[in-house]
């Protein structure tokens, strides 16, 4: 009921707006009239009274303060602190000091809960790995059959990898705070907010399609285990059917079945999270080039002094740099992500050739491809415009006045013409626009060959490895 008290002085203010002005201002000589005599004998009530009625120094520190929590800095470091607050949840990037104002309050410590949470989810998955290396072996080794295999090494390097950035990201997010101190800055909050926007957009969009894809295989599951009705029990036919790899060793247990559906949860957001991780990275990047070219867009064909150019061309270099230090921290997940979507693109093209078993079988399947489809090109899409922002610079530098070209401004264009600026895949390949187009060659290349060895499989077989 806290909000009556400010709709009924909101009522008051338009009752008084709605009055002819020499009525409102016989009420302030009256109020005035009243204030000066209740200051000569002061009542506590009274007072009080007037502070809450009219709004007095209190209440306007206290939405001042309310004000200040919504407004953005337009820092890296405070739009992606509600992501990593959310990754550590999942036991990833187990860093101190991810929602506070300035990067200096980021630690690392292995001593943390979180680092050890961290690491305890690392061993679970070093082990839940040995068991399906054990079921894999021991098994017809196939295409379909190592799926689980490779997904499951992709989570546990990633974990390890993600585990090694968070211990650098402190001096990291120090050395990206300094270059944006130095870039030109923000007018409006609009423009602030707008790096922040997109990181928590992408994040929600994928964590919803993420959530909505675990969903749907687990009605998958459950459809096929009553079909596969090993047991009289619904509930444990879920449970041996999920966590194959578990009870092919171990006997069924409630304590086993809830650990394995837990690192199933866990595996599945970090799987997704990898992309994610890549593509913030990717916006945070692009929008710190594009911050510099808003600047040079805004002096586009005017005649500017040697000075300007020289410090454009720092900035530029210091982003640059930048750029190279997150591609080294960040090249292994890099590699990883692609990888692995590049895999699980082939293998789900290759079983759309069989027949579904059911509908909900056919509603997940479809999903799961075209949603791996559009986050392979989401990803591949944000970590070129990298380069894309870039390159842009280059075309501001070509609207020079011939009677302002200077050293300065042909050292600057050689620098972006001759500077190959992007994000790599542990220097293998470099991720620009041109990438998606190798992408798709290479998926057609490897599904025609794998056409050719493939044959259609029931996959209503319960002796299968694999349910989905």
């Amino acid at each position: 009921m806290r909000f009556l008290p400010k709709l009924e002085l909101k009522f008051r203010r338009w009752k008084k707006l709605k009055k002819s002005p020499l009525l409102r201002k016989l009420d302030i000589i009256c109020e005035s009239a009243r204030k000066r005599t209740f200051q000569q004998t002061p009542d506590a009530d009274y007072v009080k009274r007037l502070q809450t009625e009219y709004g007095e120094n209190s209440g306007k520190e206290l939405s001042y303060k309310r004000r200040e929590q919504f407004m953005y800095n337009g820092s890296f470091h405070e739009a992606v602190g509600a992501i990593l607050l959310t990754a550590q949840w999942f036991a990833m990037m187990p860093v101190r000091g991810v929602t506070a104002k300035h990067p200096s309050s980021l630690s690392f410590s292995w001593r943390n809960v979180r680092t050890c949470c961290c690491l305890l989810f690392i061993v679970s998955m070093l082990i839940n790995l040995s068991l399906t290396i054990y079921k894999v072996l021991n098994g017809s080794i196939t295409f379909n059959n190592v799926r689980p295999l490779i997904f499951k090494s992709c989570i546990c390097l990633v974990c390890g990898t993600a585990l090694n950035l968070a211990r650098k990201w402190p001096e990291l997010m120090m050395h990206w705070d300094e270059i944006e101190q130095d870039l030109p800055q923000y007018r409006t909050q609009r423009e602030k907010q707008r790096m922040a926007h997109s990181i928590k957009m992408v994040m929600f969009v994928g964590m919803m399609l993420s959530f909505a894809e675990h969903l749907l295989s687990m009605i998958s599951a459950i459809n096929y285990a009553s079909y596969c009705n090993k047991t009289d029990d619904p509930i444990r036919n879920f449970f041996l059917l999920t966590n194959d790899e578990i009870f092919y060793i171990f006997d069924y247990s409630t304590p086993l079945a809830l650990w394995g559906k837990l690192q199933n949860v866990y595996s599945t957001f970090i799987w997704n999270y990898m992309d994610i991780l890549v593509m913030i990275v990717s916006i945070g990047l692009a929008s710190k080039f594009r911050q510099l070219n808003d600047n040079l867009l805004k002096f586009k064909g005017m005649h500017m002094a040697p000075s300007y150019w020289s410090e454009r061309r720092v900035q530029y270099r210091n982003i640059c740099t930048l750029c190279g230090n997150m591609d080294n921290a960040i090249s292994l997940i890099t590699m990883v992500s692609f990888s692995n979507n590049l895999y699980f693109i082939c293998v789900q093209l290759l079983r759309s050739l069989n027949t579904m078993p059911s509908v909900a079988h056919s509603v997940y399947f479809y999903f799961s491809l075209i949603y791996l489809i559009g986050r392979t090109l989401a990803v591949s899409l944000y970590a070129a415009s990298v380069h894309d922002e870039s390159r842009l610079s280059l075309r501001y530098l070509r609207c020079v006045p011939k009677d302002s070209w200077c050293p300065e401004v042909k050292r600057f264009a050689e620098e972006i013409s001759s500077d190959m600026v992007a994000l790599s895949g542990m220097k293998f390949f470099h991720l620009t626009r041109k990438l998606v187009l190798s992408v798709a060659g290479t998926i057609v290349t490897y599904e025609l060959v794998l056409i050719q060895f493939h044959e259609d499989q029931d996959l209503w077989d319960c002796d299968q490895s694999s349910y989905s």
